[in-house]
């Protein structure tokens, strides 16, 4: 099987808290929702892989909207709308995740009774402002997956909006950061049908090509490498960074959805992608017609 390695969260951490700016109505530490990032390896029977949801807060959330979906390249991953709560959200009356299976899609939203006769919820805070364990989401990895890499991001909900938190006065909200999670699949040290490691670097073309509004995107490593995988509009400025880790030898697939690093859609037009390692750098085009 095709080999497939991610350093997960330490340098992604460092690197991609760009999903949500900082909101004017939430001063000092940023407020943020950050979703983890696994390996799996993969087996001849299905596995239950749970993604963490960790929150950082110093003020008083009482409400969140968590609209989310994943990208698998090449399929074998579902997601499983019942999810593990931790305190204080276990104290919490009211959680609900609705999944649509069909678009990979699953929204998740909470809050806490203020209005109870005895004590009211406790609500989402940590002073000093540090990183909690919230929640863990399931998903589903089918027998034999193959090797990919399956990125997990917010989106937009037509009903209920983008990611916010809401606070204890019952009016105020703000966006929090978002950081986007990953799984990666494939036994690691092992080629996908006992093929050799790549012997060059290839940036493959995108497909579908043109696209509307998503893509994939394979490469292929000769060696372990620092990678950054970026798309860039005509102007040469860069509007999303979809790989920035370090990954081992073997054949990779990333997937972008249309949209910037700030969440919002991209119009239509050409775009590059560009593949860089400090022994590489490949730039292929690509068409987005919405």
């Amino acid at each position: 099987m095709r080999k497939l390695i991610l350093i997960l969260a330490a340098c992604l951490f460092l690197t991609g808290m760009a999903y949500a700016q900082q909101d004017p109505e939430d001063p000092g530490i940023q407020d943020s929702i950050i979703i983890g990032s696994v390996h799996v390896d993969s087996s001849s029977q299905y596995q239950t892989v749970n993604i963490p949801v960790y929150t950082v807060a110093d003020d008083s959330v009482t409400f969140y909207c968590l609209p989310l979906k994943f990208w698998a390249p090449r399929g074998g991953v579902t997601v499983n709308a019942r999810a593990q709560y931790f305190s204080p959200l276990t104290a919490w009356d009211e959680h609900y995740d609705t999944l649509i299976a069909s678009q990979n899609y699953i929204l998740q939203i909470g809050w806490a009774d203020l209005l109870a006769d005895t004590t009211a919820d406790p609500p989402l805070m940590n002073i000093p402002p540090t990183r909690i364990l919230a929640w863990t989401l399931r998903y589903l990895i089918s027998p034999n997956s193959r090797s990919q890499l399956i990125s997990l991001d917010t989106c937009y909900d037509v009903r209920n909006g983008p990611i916010t938190f809401g606070l204890i006065d019952g009016i105020s909200q703000i966006t929090p950061g978002f950081q986007r999670g990953f799984i990666s699949t494939g036994v690691v040290g092992v080629d996908e049908g006992g093929a050799p490691i790549p012997a060059q670097y290839v940036l493959r073309q995108n497909y579908p090509n043109p696209f509307n509004p998503e893509t994939n995107i394979e490469f292929s490593l000769p060696s372990e490498q620092q990678v950054s995988l970026g798309v860039f509009n005509l102007l040469g400025q860069q509007v999303r960074t979809l790989v920035d880790a370090k990954l081992e030898a073997g054949t990779h697939a990333a997937h972008w959805d249309g949209r910037n690093d700030n969440g919002a859609s991209v119009p239509s037009g050409v775009y590059f992608y560009r593949l860089y390692t400090p022994e590489f750098s490949q730039t292929n085009k690509m068409v987005l017609v919405r």
